[in-house]
């Protein structure tokens, strides 16, 4: 009755455990095995009790050559009389489906021998696969990790990757621009991090670096941010040459209209001194004279405008926009009254806006050309003067020109501003518009264009307005000083 409890008592022990257990006597036949054990390999108890261990479980390795007895580790317990630990091994079940299980081996020894094997072991066959899948992600993660690397030193650009705990990464191409740190004029990486795209454009070094960063999202969450700089400092010097060329240009086309106004005034006084040498009444050469002395006044004011396109081209300062737009259209005023075009002002009391007056007056000076060149056969030409405030709510002056030209074509509305985009053929440079829409965006205002063409069920005027806004203050302007050219 003892005896039998106790054997119940230690099946229990074994049942409870939670890995399979069996036992071997010495001709590897099965004296015990728990519930598990029996679980996993799909038989009775009583199939497995008593009969041969390895030739139930073990007969075959994985690639399916068939297993000998003598090479058994299991069985090599009892020749070399030691344990056997956490070995991998394939096991085959009663319906003949393998598994990996991880096996253990311990002789049981009476009076000093050998008298059996317990053996332990568990299915492992979800767990290395598991292994196996990570493993497998993990030598993809460090393949896509290695491509990204050569990616990332591959892009002409200098990279920087800065995680939010302050951990930054770069490129060869940006230790080479600006050396291992994010250069400290830059805040487009910090604005990154707190979340907000940007750009910048600054000059370190003798050389132009535009920074262009966003934040790195994941999950709804910023994890860092990333910097592309690059070295446009070729593309600056392109530019530069382009303004450059620009502006000689327009000189050249300023200088053939005020040598047109001066022209005339001065045939005038030709004609006058004849006049006066051939003439003995004093009341006609008295007249003569008054003539001839407005005609001078009149050579003396374009003279005067003309200098003023040179003033103050390096010094930002206060500037009177009717002021200057009314010195810049009395000098097309002969060729206004040649082409029939009439001027209609409307000037309204406006701030005057810190700007730098020549390239503002550069800028006034080709939309007037241009509406000018829109009316070969006569119109009128609008300009308008008032204060006005932007989207933003600054104070600021807004200058409207508009012709009655025959308008802009839809082709060319979407090209206006680009480069070397021109409607005048031989006569253009394709530069005047993006060089102004470049001079306005310097001084942080903005250029809007509105053109209707005359056509079939148009009625109305007709032409092409340019309006443009600028601010009464400009803290990049201020910030110059004297120092902009």
């Amino acid at each position: 009755m003892v005896e039998g409890w106790q054997d119940r008592h230690w099946q229990a022990l074994l049942d409870s455990a939670g890995e399979g257990i069996w036992g071997l006597d010495l001709d590897g036949n099965c004296t015990f095995v728990n519930q598990l054990a029996t679980r996993i390999f799909g038989y009775e108890s009583e199939e497995m009790l008593g009969n041969n261990m390895h030739a139930l479980t073990h007969h075959h390795y994985a690639d399916g050559r068939e297993y000998p007895d003598e090479d058994c580790p299991v069985y090599g317990v009892f020749r070399n009389k030691g344990a056997l630990r956490q070995i991998t091994e394939s096991m085959f079940r009663k319906d003949g489906s393998a598994f990996l299980a991880e096996i253990s081996a311990q002789p049981v020894h009476i009076d000093g021998k050998i008298a059996g094997v317990v053996v332990t072991f568990r299915d492992v066959s979800e767990m290395r696969q598991q292994q196996e899948e990570l493993r497998k992600a993990y030598g993809l993660a460090e393949r896509r990790t290695a491509e990204l690397d050569a990616v990332i030193e591959s892009i002409p650009h200098g990279i920087f990757i800065q995680t939010t705990d302050g951990k930054m990464r770069l490129n060869r191409r940006a230790m080479e621009m600006t050396g291992q740190n994010f250069p400290s004029q830059l805040n487009t990486m910090e604005r990154a991090l707190q979340g907000e795209a940007s750009k910048k454009t600054i000059r370190r070094g003798g050389i132009w670096i535009q920074s262009d960063a966003a934040p790195i999202v994941l999950k709804d969450q910023i994890i860092g941010a990333v910097a592309v700089n690059t070295d446009i400092t070729q593309d600056r010097l392109q530019e530069d040459m382009l303004r450059k060329s620009e502006k000689l240009a327009a000189v050249g086309q300023l200088a053939s209209a005020i040598a047109h106004e001066i022209n005339n005034p001065l045939e005038s006084l030709t004609n006058l001194l004849y006049l006066i040498r051939q003439t003995e009444s004093i009341e006609d050469i008295q007249e003569y004279a008054a003539i001839a002395q407005k005609e001078l006044t009149r050579v003396s004011e374009i003279t005067v405008q003309t200098l003023r396109f040179h003033r103050q081209q390096n010094n930002p300062s206060p500037v009177d926009l009717a002021e200057l737009l009314q010195g810049i259209v009395s000098l097309y005023s002969g060729r206004f009254l040649v082409r029939g075009i009439g001027v209609d002002w409307k000037i309204t009391v406006s701030p005057k806006v810190f700007c730098l007056e020549g390239e503002i007056r550069q800028v006034l000076n080709n939309l007037i050309r241009n509406a000018i060149d829109a009316m070969p056969n006569g119109g009128r030409l609008a300009v308008r003067v008032r204060p006005a405030c932007d989207v933003e709510m600054r104070d600021g002056a807004r200058i409207t020109i508009a012709d009655s030209g025959e308008g802009i074509s839809p082709e060319i509305m979407p090209h206006l501003f680009e480069p070397f985009y021109t409607t005048k053929d031989v006569t253009g440079t394709g530069l005047g518009l993006w060089v102004s829409k470049g001079i306005i965006d310097k001084h942080d205002g903005t250029v809007t264009v509105k053109t209707r063409r005359a056509g079939v069920g148009v009625r109305g005027l007709v032409g092409t307005v340019f309006a443009i806004w600028l601010p009464v203050e400009n803290a990049g302007l201020r910030s110059l000083g004297g120092s902009e050219g």
